[in-house]
């Protein structure tokens, strides 16, 4: 993740941020896959509703992560001496990255069931294993890049990690309207 810079007076660099680009991928590709979910789940042409879904995965995504990631990180950074918020916040960023980059890489197969067979049963169980798939490399990628700044995690404790987040993401999923049926 390349920082970008904000100068200062005299040219020299005082903030460094990093870079939003993994972001905006992360919650466009969710997006992409909400917009298809709709059409996949509901068998239904284009509405305003499937606008409403390309929304809604996005914001379940943020959502997820802003409940998960302070009960995460208190955890483990008792733990860890080394882990510090920041890194915890760059790793849920290559997560939400990651999550995003799953979901559009899948919508292409979506879509083409969906449009294909559209009374097909086959549509709703596939976006829900592209979901799940998704998020297993998502929580993946979070464990990778905080093992990268040197924390250090069993097994244990990341299968404990994804299941929680799992969770989470499905209760935000369901209390915002998504479903995969």
């Amino acid at each position: 993740m390349q920082p970008s810079s904000l100068p200062a007076l005299g040219g020299t660099h005082a903030l460094a941020l990093p870079s939003i680009r993994p972001l905006a991928i992360g919650l466009g590709g969710a997006a992409l896959f909400g917009f298809a979910l709709r059409t996949a789940v509901t068998h239904e042409g284009l509405s305003v509703t499937h606008l409403g879904w390309a929304v809604a995965l996005p914001a379940v995504t943020l959502m997820a992560w802003a409940l998960c990631l302070p009960a995460l990180y208190i955890l483990w950074a008792t733990r860890q001496a080394n882990l510090n918020a920041a890194h915890c916040a760059r790793a849920a960023l290559d997560a939400v990255h990651t999550l995003g980059l799953c979901l559009a890489s899948t919508t292409p197969l979506l879509w083409f069931f969906a449009a294909t067979a559209p009374e097909s049963s086959i549509a709703s169980p596939l976006a829900f294993l592209f979901t799940g798939l998704a998020l297993v490399a998502s929580g993946h990628a979070f464990s990778q890049a905080l093992a990268h700044h040197g924390a250090s995690f069993t097994g244990a404790t990341r299968v404990a990690f994804l299941v929680l987040h799992a969770i989470t993401f499905a209760q935000c999923a369901r209390g915002v309207g998504l479903f995969w049926r």
